[in-house]
Parts: structure tokens; C-alpha cells; sequence
């Protein structure tokens, strides 16, 4: 039971580290005139970020640790 549990917190963890870098950045191209162009950056998302990848880390490693721990 604890493997599973460690092979789901390894899963939620690659989860939330991919979910966190397609958020990291985001540019949007509001107005395309030619040459000229003006875009837009969603800079709202940056100050969680490193929370994310901490939390990501953490799931990871706990997870590998329980799923790696031989049974007593």
C-alpha cells in the first residue's frame, strides 16, 4: 500500500512541476499590425511559482523515498 502511495505523490509531483512551467510564462500577441506588434505578459503567475516547484520537489522525493523503502 505505501508503494502505491509513493508511486502517486512521484505521478503528482511530475504533474504539478509540468503543470507549473507551462504557466511560468505567458505571452499573448494582442495586436499584429505588419512589423508592429504588441504583446502582452501575464506576470501574476511568477510569485507562486517557486511555491509550485517546491511543492513538485517535495512530492517527488517523498515519494520516491516511500516507494523505494523496503518493508520491515
Amino acid at each position: 500500500m505505501k508503494r502505491i502511495i509513493g508511486i502517486l505523490l512521484i505521478i503528482a509531483g511530475v504533474a504539478l512541476a509540468i503543470f507549473t512551467f507551462s504557466r511560468h510564462e505567458k505571452d499573448r500577441t494582442i495586436i499584429d499590425l505588419g512589423e508592429v506588434e504588441i504583446k502582452a505578459q501575464d506576470q501574476s503567475h511568477s510569485q507562486s511559482t517557486t511555491l509550485y516547484y517546491v511543492l513538485a520537489a517535495v512530492c517527488m522525493i517523498g515519494g520516491g523515498i516511500i516507494a523505494l523503502k523496503k518493508k520491515v
